[in-house]
Formats: structure tokens, C-alpha cells, sequence
């Protein structure tokens, strides 16, 4: 065995006897069998076995090297690390993703069992929530994975009810999740996870986007599955709370080596001097008390509260409620020189930074908020919390002006929104969006920082940004190449370069190690410190006690809340209904004995998103009831067949017919059908006067001839055959797309006519994106305008965005079609129809056969009749 090879199972089978014992028995449910507790058994088998990994990316940049690494059946290991070193990486190597659907150059011995060779053998929770998805509802994105491992399909719905359930997302198997929050997707992926009962589990950040209560019932989750034994591999910043129920731990250092691994409580004990020093843990947070911290050492003041065993107490748990007034602790918490609750000396408080009166926002017919009235005062530190899909990155858009308020008024330095010219409003206020893509325009690293193209030379200010935010060595690279947390602090450091009087930052610290958060907020502060006015949306509320003046609380579709954090911390009816009280709570055994329920023992229905939705009605019609490939094969001919018509009387006939179709089958009113129709009006207006206008006719033919035209009645009558023609192909067409679920006809082309399902299925995540290019363009364009890099005229605007939409296109294709991968879909279920199960049933019945032959009949009839 060699050290520049990557090594399957049947490459390495006899090399592995030492290591790999026969294949873990089954549970009856599908996890994996483990005695209750966490002390791994000697004789567990080894699933996955690293030594000396050099991994590099195709630019030939190494990310980690000399891995070695071990995980046993029924294990759960915490990967922790400085944030870019790497860890991501590895996770995706032992999901067995790279270098397959990640491309990169793997040195090294890697041994894998064949269990996990099987689809959805290994579950994997992305960092991104928006890439992880193909399917268009939420039963449908769940059943994917499930469809891939061969699942009966009486059984699916039971284990979709049961995975979103899981995560508190019940009731919502009909919705549509384009609608959902970011929070609320990285649920459902988790649920994605969860249904297929992976024998390896991979969770890469997955509370990166959550609230504290989705945050609680995420890790109480993660407590659940390891107490059962289920083998788990957690990437997480936020990971106090886990260390009591991971076995082992892995530290990453920043070069990308592993510093140590062992057992959790001993390494994390002795190592957690080099954790402060690596910036994975914060200076000011306690050392946990199961691990031999002081009570009294922790940033809320002493607790006097018996501690359990196995309870890590998250940092700042400790009086954060009962004892926020306590004035030394709130001291001890802030940065030197922050400033108090005040605000910053000799701000100018007369003039509101930001006000809104009697606001309101809705948008696709859901109501995001109303009734919200607040001001900012200039110099001002605001933290904008409340649970995910509240509104809240929406409340700061209005803020930015990006977002028009469906109702009120909302006001900057003390001028009305809609006075502000573009330009001005640019330089006054500086916005950070919460996907930090948005925001690149250039594709290497110092010349985004720099917002110009600096070749390279880089400019000594850009340097030190660099280094400030963690990305000195990035320089050369491209924006989107790097991890998640370095594209966050690139975005942000691109947006606090130039002086604004407002800086406007949605989620600016998520996936981001204590170094990098402290790094961000530093400069947050810093600028505060200056007078300026700094406004964030945050899940952190330790981030709210440390820097906060004032606090905006929404949910509910309300302002709950706005003033002074400490009041806030006296309101605990505000807190638990924006799901704030749960970040404060350590993890107890209960929990992880009981699952993933929040307090009440009562699962919602919805948490923090959009109303459950009732399943839609079936409508009526008769072209309801159709098998959508046939629908569209007896489209497809009665278009070929109205190709023929040739004379005035054939081509309306065969306009009429499918307008008949359109009236009667599918049971649209007149207006419907017009506005359906009239997108393509300007063509039908072309075809007539292009023909009456140039058509060849006979000689003798009388002409009116003006310039270079040559106007002619027959060349009239031949307009408007082509445009009744193509009127008639246009309403089959119209048919077909207001007759046809989507999902129903891609999975109807795999069970009817054995469309291979890679083709299939990657043409339905296609077509996911389709309704997000119009977000893209207009957050491209946002983001072009805040960078002051829009196109001057109006016009050149496809020009410029037309490279970027496409490279964000291609972006999101290969991580789709990675997330797909992870779900199982290669081999024989994405190559061949009968390689896998379905969930939908797309049955072909005699009706689609009489519908075919009446309709083409028909057809056949009007021309050979006119």
C-alpha cells in the first residue's frame, strides 16, 4: 500500500482485515445497533480509516495534510478547528464525495467499509442551505433520498412525517420550500438526513442559520442519535453544548494538520489553552464546568446551580436572564473601550439614524410584518433577533431601502426613503446580505477587497485587511473558492472598507471561529466607537449582551420588542415567543433520552415560517387527470398536425380548437386565457406585418407600396395564417403548463418512458433555479449598486450581469448535483429507471389514450373539413 494512493474496498480489502470486523448488525428501524451510553466498544468495527491524507485543490493549493484518522460503528466525533483549515474537506473525503463529485488531488491510504459504499449509507448536512436541494416540496425533497436507498414506498410518508417532526418542522410535507427561511431550509435538510437513517452522518455547521430553539433542537437531536449509537461526524463553532455527548474530538490546526484527537474530555481540558490561542474559543469564555471550570469564572456572574455530568453550559448561560443587571459581569463581557448602553460620546442623538412608522411588509401573498415603528438613533449599536423566517433580514433590506414597505414610511438621516438618489443613499449606508455571494464582483480576492482591479501589486491597506479578517494567502484567489467562513469575512470586509454613516449586516458572524467573530466585531466596534450608526441581525444573543445599545425583537409578525438589552433580559414572555430562551439552556440527559421535542413535550406544526400548508385541492377538468408525458405527446402531435394548416379557415380552426380545450378541459375563463396569451401578442402583431409587408406575391398583384415596402392583401392573409398557427401551438402549450405538475412529469418520463432519472431529475433541479434567476438579478443588482459598480445605462444591464448569472449558474449546478450525489443518487439510481423507488405514482390509464386519440382525431378533422 502506497502513500500517493486512494484506496476503495476492493482495492484494500486484504490490507484492512486488521482493521475491519464484519459488517455491524442491523436494528430493526434501520440504525445502527449500539449499547446505550458513549464509551465506544473495543470490538466496534472501524468504518473509515485515514492515513497520512494530503488533499489539494485543483489550483494545486493544499488544504489539509497528513490526516490520520479512525471512526469506529456507533461513534460521534467533533471536528473543531480554526475556521478554512480544512475540516469541511475531510468530511466530504469520508462521505466519500471527493475526489469523485469534488475534484482535488487525495494522497494518502483511505479505507472505506462496503456499508458505505450503499446510496444513503452516509447522510451529509451542507453548510450552504440553498445548494442541497432538487426537488420543489418538502415530502418530495425528503422521499428523494428515500427513492435512491429503494424504500418501499408505503413507508415513506411515515419517515417524513417522523424526520420533520424531528426537527420541528411538522405539518409542512405539502409546502413549497423556495418560501422558507435559510433556517428553516437547514432544517429540512437535517430531515433529509435523518429519513434515510444514514450509517454515517455528517453535519457540516448545521446550525450555522438556526435560531436558539431551532439551535436546541438540532443538538438535542445530535445528543438523541448518539446516545442511540448512530455514528456521527459533527462540524460545529457553536459546540458547547455537544462536547458532554461527542466520544472523541479532532483539533485542526490552521495549517490544516491535526493537532490532537482523543477522547473529548480530555483533550478538550488540556488543549484548551491552544483552543483560546487558535481562536476557536473565545478569551472571555469560561472553561465548562463539567470539565472543571469555576462557576464563578463564566461571563454572566456566579450560578450557584447544581450542574449535571454531562451539561455543557453554553457561554453566557449563566445569569443571562436573572442576573443581566449585573453591571460588573455586563463589563467584564464588553472589548476594551466598547461603549456603554449609552452610545458612543458626542453622537448626535436629536436626529434619527433610521425611523419606520406603521410599517408593513408582505410579498407573494404572505404577510412578513406590519404595525412596526422604531427609531434608530444616530450612533447606536442594534441587534435586529427573533426566530428564523420573522423577517428579519427583510427589516434590515428596508432599512438599506433595497426592501419597499407594502405600507408606512421609512426614513433615513432624516429624509424620506423615496427622496434619496441611489448614488447618495450609497454612500450614506453600507449593506451586508446574508449570502455572502451576492456581493462579488471580481474574481480574485484582493481585487474584491480593494473593489478595483489591483493586478499584482496589492496595496498595503488591502494587505492588512487581509490579514485582519484571516485571509492573508487568499489574495490570488477566486472569491467563490473559498470555505463558507472566508467568503463571509470577505464579504464583510469589502463592505466596512469605505466610511458610511450606517452599516447595515445581516448574520455578519455566522460559521465563524472566535478568532474571525472577533475580528468582525473589533472592527463593528471600532466603528461604533466613532459615532457611527452599526445595525445587525443576529441568532447570537451572547453578541447582543456584549455590544448591543439596543435591541429589536420580531416575530409573530410583530415588533415584540424594542429598547435596551437588559430590559429585554426581563421579559421572558418576549423571549419565548421569539425562541430566545433556548440558547441559554444547557443540554440535559432528559432530552437526549426524550428527542428532539421542544419544551412542552409538543411538536408545532411550523416553527417560525410559513403557515402549514393544506394540501391543494385537486382541480377540476379533465386534463387534471391526464399522465403528463402523454399529455404532452398528444400535445406535441396536435401541434405537428396544425403545422399543415395552409389556408385562413384551417388556421383558425385549428386556433379554436385548442382554445375550446383551454375553455372547456381545463376550465379557465376568458381573462385567464388573455393574459396567458398576450406575453406573445408583439410576435403575432411581426408575423402579419412582416408578411403583409414583404411577402413574395404573384405578378400582377395590386401592391401599396411604401418606401421600401410593398404592402399586399395576400401577403395580409398569409400573416395571419402564421400568426392563427402559431396562436394554436401557443394554446396546446398553454395547456400542457396549466395542466401539468412539474414533478409529476419528470417522474412521469422515468416510470412511463424510462428516462434515464440523472436526466430527469438534474432537469427538475434545473428548473428550481429558474424562478431564482429573477432573485439573482435583482440581488446582483443590488449588490453592483451598494459597491457603486452599476451598469450607467439601464440598457447594458444584460451585458453586465450575463457572465456573472451564468458562472452563479454554473456555481450552483455542481453543488446540487454534490448534494445529490451525498443523497445516493449515482449508480443504479440515478442511471437506471428501475434502480430506484418512487414516492409519486404517475399511473398511465385508458383516459390518456381516448384523450390522445380524440384530440389528434379531431385535429385531423378540422383540416381535412376547412
Amino acid at each position: 500500500m502506497t502513500r500517493t494512493e486512494v484506496l476503495t474496498w476492493p482495492q484494500a480489502r486484504d490490507a484492512a482485515r486488521d482493521v475491519v470486523a464484519k459488517a455491524p448488525e442491523e436494528r430493526p428501524d434501520g440504525a445502527p445497533g449500539m449499547a446505550d451510553g458513549n464509551e465506544r466498544r473495543a470490538d466496534c468495527p472501524c468504518l473509515l480509516r485515514l492515513r497520512g491524507v494530503d488533499i489539494a485543490y485543483e489550483d494545486g493549493r493544499p488544504a489539509v495534510r497528513g490526516i490520520d484518522f479512525e471512526l469506529h460503528q456507533g461513534e460521534s466525533v467533533l471536528f473543531l478547528g480554526p475556521s478554512g483549515c480544512g475540516k469541511s474537506t475531510v468530511a466530504m473525503l469520508c462521505a466519500g464525495l471527493m475526489p469523485e463529485a469534488v475534484e482535488a488531488k487525495v494522497t494518502g491510504e483511505v479505507v472505506r467499509h462496503p456499508s458505505l459504499e450503499a446510496p444513503g449509507a452516509v447522510g451529509y448536512v451542507f453548510q450552504d442551505p440553498d445548494a442541497q436541494f432538487c426537488m420543489l416540496r418538502v415530502d418530495d425533497e425528503i422521499a428523494f433520498g428515500l427513492e435512491n436507498q429503494g424504500l418501499d414506498r408505503a413507508e415513506m410518508p411515515d419517515r417524513i412525517r417522523g424526520s420533520l417532526a424531528q426537527v420541528g418542522l411538522a405539518g409542512q410535507e405539502p409546502a413549497d420550500h423556495a418560501v422558507f427561511s435559510g433556517g428553516m431550509k437547514q432544517k429540512l435538510a437535517i430531515a433529509c438526513a435523518l429519513a434515510m437513517h444514514p450509517r454515517l452522518l455528517i453535519l457540516d455547521e448545521p446550525t450555522a442559520n438556526l435560531d436558539p430553539l431551532a439551535t436546541r433542537q438540532v443538538f438535542t437531536e445530535i445528543a438523541r442519535l448518539a446516545r442511540a449509537g448512530q455514528t456521527l461526524l459533527v462540524i460545529e463553532h457553536k459546540f458547547d453544548a455537544l462536547l458532554p455527548w461527542m466520544d472523541r474530538v479532532v483539533l485542526f490546526d490552521a495549517a490544516g494538520r491535526v493537532h490532537r484527537a482523543g477522547p473529548t474530555a480530555e483533550v478538550i481540558s488540556e488543549e484548551w489553552d491552544w483552543l483560546v490561542a487558535e481562536g476557536v474559543v473565545a478569551p472571555w469564555k469560561a472553561r465548562p464546568v463539567w470539565l472543571g471550570g469555576s462557576p464563578a469564572e463564566g461571563p454572566g456572574g456566579p450560578s450557584g446551580a447544581a450542574q449535571d455530568s454531562r451539561t455543557a453550559e453554553p457561554a453566557g448561560a449563566r445569569g443571562a436572564i436573572g442576573d443581566a443587571t449585573n453591571t460588573e459581569a455586563r463589563r467584564a463581557l464588553e472589548p476594551a473601550g466598547a461603549p456603554g448602553a449609552a452610545g458612543p460620546a458626542g453622537s448626535n442623538l436629536a436626529e434619527p439614524a433610521l425611523s419606520i412608522r406603521n410599517g408593513r411588509l408582505a410579498y407573494g401573498g404572505h404577510l412578513v410584518w406590519q404595525d412596526v415603528s422604531l427609531e434608530v438613533p444616530q450612533g447606536a449599536f442594534v441587534a435586529i433577533v427573533g426566530p428564523n423566517g420573522a423577517g428579519k433580514s427583510s427589516l434590515l433590506q428596508v432599512m438599506a431601502g433595497l426592501q419597499r414597505l407594502s405600507g408606512g414610511e421609512v426614513r433615513l438621516l432624516g429624509r424620506e426613503m423615496r427622496s434619496w438618489r441611489p448614488a447618495d443613499r450609497v454612500r450614506a449606508v453600507s449593506f451586508c446580505f446574508q449570502n455572502p455571494e451576492y456581493q462579488f464582483i471580481y474574481e480574485r480576492v484582493a481585487d474584491e477587497l480593494a473593489n478595483r482591479p489591483v493586478g499584482h501589486e496589492v496595496p498595503p491597506e488591502t494587505m492588512r485587511l487581509l490579514e485582519a479578517f484571516g485571509l492573508d494567502g487568499c489574495a490570488e484567489q477566486s472569491p467563490f473558492g473559498l470555505s463558507q467562513g472566508q467568503k463571509r469575512r470577505l464579504s464583510v470586509a469589502s463592505m466596512l472598507r469605505e466610511p458610511h454613516d450606517v452599516y447595515l449586516l445581516d448574520e455578519p458572524t455566522f460559521g465563524q471561529d472566535a478568532r474571525t467573530q472577533q475580528a468582525i466585531l473589533d472592527r463593528l466596534a471600532a466603528l461604533h466607537r466613532e459615532g457611527r450608526t452599526v445595525v445587525i441581525t443576529t441568532h447570537d444573543l451572547d453578541l447582543v449582551r456584549r455590544y448591543a445599545t439596543h435591541v429589536a425583537v420580531v416575530a409573530d409578525g410583530d415588533l415584540l420588542y424594542w429598547g435596551p438589552p437588559a430590559e429585554l433580559w426581563q421579559r421572558p414572555d418576549v423571549m419565548a415567543r421569539a425562541h430566545l430562551v433556548d440558547d441559554v439552556r444547557p443540554l440535559e440527559d432528559g432530552d437526549a433520552a426524550a428527542g428532539a421535542v421542544p419544551q412542552g413535550g409538543v411538536v408545532p406544526a411550523a416553527v417560525s415560517g410559513p403557515a402549514t400548508m393544506a394540501a391543494e385541492p385537486r382541480r377540476k377538468g379533465l386534463v387534471y387527470r391526464l399522465n403528463p408525458p402523454w399529455h404532452l405527446v398528444t400535445c406535441v402531435i396536435a401541434i405537428a398536425i396544425g403545422i399543415f394548416a395552409r389556408t385562413l379557415p384551417e388556421a383558425v380552426a385549428m386556433f379554436l380548437w385548442p382554445l375550446v380545450l383551454l375553455f372547456g378541459a381545463a376550465r379557465l375563463s376568458p381573462r385567464q386565457v388573455v393574459v396567458r396569451l398576450s406575453p406573445f401578442l408583439i410576435f403575432y402583431v411581426l408575423y402579419v406585418w412582416t408578411l403583409t409587408a414583404y411577402a413574395r406575391v404573384e405578378p400582377g398583384t395590386r401592391t401599396l407600396d411604401f418606401l421600401w415596402m410593398h404592402l399586399s392583401y395576400p401577403g395580409f392573409i398569409a400573416g395571419l395564417v402564421l400568426a392563427f398557427r402559431m396562436l394554436g401551438a401557443v394554446c396546446f402549450g398553454v395547456l400542457f403548463v396549466t395542466a401539468t405538475d412539474v414533478t409529476d412529469l419528470v417522474v412521469g418520463l422515468s416510470q412511463t418512458f424510462r428516462v434515464p432519472p440523472k436526466f430527469a431529475y438534474g432537469t427538475l433541479a434545473g428548473i428550481r433555479f429558474m424562478p431564482l434567476f429573477q432573485s439573482e438579478w435583482t440581488k446582483l443588482k443590488q449588490a453592483r449598486q451598494l459597491r457603486g459598480k452599476d451598469a450607467r445605462w439601464r440598457a447594458l444591464r444584460p451585458v453586465t450581469y450575463a457572465l456573472p448569472l451564468l458562472a452563479q449558474a454554473i456555481r450552483m449546478s455542481e453543488r446540487v448535483a454534490i448534494a445529490m450525489e451525498a443523497r445516493g443518487f449515482r449508480g443504479a439510481p440515478a442511471d437506471r429507471p428501475v434502480g430506484r423507488t418512487y414516492y409519486r405514482v404517475v399511473p398511465v390509464r385508458g383516459l390518456d389514450f381516448v384523450y390522445l386519440a380524440v384530440v389528434c382525431g379531431i385535429s385531423i378533422a378540422l383540416l381535412w373539413f376547412f
